[in-house]
């Protein structure tokens, strides 16, 4: 124990502050994170703080990665780490291992509940887990529309196998729903029948972001799915209860679309390769029955008595009749093979994609046609009885039927006496032209007018 009256340095006292804070080991601080500033050389700055007082927060570059997203500003949040104290201010603050939302320790004890109760009925065992297929028919995608990680799907699909057909199953990736419109488009996928292999993901994000790939309706639609499925979600480091029921798990949805599909290039020239090495070893095998007669036939046995002649003309044609099933059946096996390759690339050939949108754009142009023929006739329909209704309102129309517009020599309609005067010029309009004249007098009419 340190004498009262000993003076400290400052150096020193800070040292053993410091290692009095470090005793206490690793703590759980919960407060509302604030001034959070990443610098260029990726550590992580804030102030966490409550209604009593305020806490320096720091998080260095390998701790923010290992992260992922961090929460915003104002967030309430639970921050994992150890007390420290930095020297040149003498200041105490937490060092950071890990910042999650409030809440999210609940989420991780709900994953670790649904992990072991899925776990025990077998759902994440590898024995269930199926390859994938060297050749697809199709491959299905579910993830969101207009997505990066559907972006990176089809970037890494179409660079590998430019001419590989892709289904793509939108549905919801993050929310309350998304669970549900998941397992829907795995569903789907599965029911199409040329859909051999599936990848289901999203891109990266928090533990909430990612939770719908943790429901159990999801994990459940993944076992059911009848044909293997692929599981890209988020980044490497983080991992969902979809990822360990899938068949396949990558690391990311770029990786996902390389997994799915071969290289066009590289199938072709195996292909060839394939049938070079078959044709070699049909050759070889009948070079090597050749040279088995040519050896028989100078064999010293057929100078013996003609039974043992017999015996060895009994055993040589067992044996080249052997040698023709074996050929044979490998033949038959290896042509098998080519064949099957060779229509599955036919089905790839554009001829018949571009037939399929030919129809398809056929069927659209006539019914492009028959919709504005449709609509041209409505508006003639229309046109005719606005015309009927302007004709039943003009004044022309009134003209003809026997009455006459009486206009003033300035051209303003006369309704009244009171406007022209004896000896004023008037002009009259009748059905058939105009009739000028002189007013000579004006007298009040015996019949009220509609206002009288």
């Amino acid at each position: 124990m340190r004498d009262a009256e000993t003076p400290w340095t400052v150096g020193a006292l800070t040292q053993a502050i410091a290692g009095t804070l470090e005793e206490l080991g690793t703590l759980t601080v919960r407060g509302e994170l604030s001034q959070v500033k990443v610098y260029p050389s990726g550590h992580l700055y804030a102030t966490l703080k409550d209604a009593d007082a305020i806490l320096s927060l720091v998080m260095w570059r390998s701790q923010v990665v290992r992260n992922g997203a961090l929460p915003k500003e104002g967030a309430q949040v639970l921050v994992r780490g150890n007390l420290s104290v930095y020297a040149p201010r003498g200041q105490y603050q937490l060092q950071a291992t890990r910042i999650t939302p409030l809440g999210a320790g609940d989420l991780h004890a709900r994953f670790l509940e649904l992990k072991s109760r899925l776990e025990a009925e077998g759902l994440f065992a590898e024995e269930r887990k199926r390859q994938l297929p060297l050749l697809p028919r199709a491959v299905g995608l579910a993830t969101a529309s207009g997505s990066a990680a559907l972006a990176d799907m089809l970037h890494s699909i179409r660079a590998r196998f430019p001419r590989m057909p892709i289904v793509h199953a939108p549905c919801l990736v993050q929310g309350v729903n998304a669970a549900g419109s998941i397992a829907a488009a795995l569903a789907r996928l599965g029911a199409h029948p040329e859909v051999d292999v599936i990848i289901c993901g999203r891109g990266g994000g928090s533990l909430e972001d990612l939770w719908a790939f943790n429901e159990e309706a999801v994990v459940r639609a993944l076992v059911a799915c009848p044909v293997p499925v692929v599981s890209a979600v988020g980044h490497e480091t983080d991992t969902t209860l979809a990822d360990l029921a899938a068949d396949v798990r990558a690391k990311t949805p770029t990786s996902a679309g390389e997994m799915v599909v071969p290289v066009e290039a590289e199938l072709q020239e195996a292909l060839v390769a394939d049938r070079r090495r078959l044709d070699q070893e049909i050759e070889g095998a009948l070079r090597a029955a050749r040279h088995r007669l040519q050896a028989l036939a100078t064999h010293r046995a057929l100078s013996t008595p003609r039974h043992l002649v017999a015996m060895r003309a009994q055993r040589l044609d067992e044996l080249g009749h052997r040698l023709q099933e074996a050929g044979r059946e490998r033949l038959r096996a290896e042509g098998q093979r080519c064949d099957e390759y060779a229509l599955r690339l036919r089905i790839h050939q554009p001829r018949s994609l571009i037939a399929a949108h030919r129809e398809r754009l056929a069927v659209a142009e006539r019914a492009l046609l028959q919709g504005v023929a449709a609509r041209a006739q409505g508006s003639a329909t229309r046109l005719a009885a606005l015309a009927g209704h302007l004709q039943a309102l003009s004044p022309l129309g009134v003209v003809a039927r026997g009455y006459a517009l009486v206009t003033t020599e300035a051209g303003t309609l006369v309704r009244s006496i009171t406007q022209v005067a004896p000896g004023a010029g008037i002009t009259a309009r009748v059905a058939d032209g105009l009739i000028s004249a002189q007013v000579t007098a004006t007298r009040p009419s015996a019949i009220p007018g509609p206002g009288a």
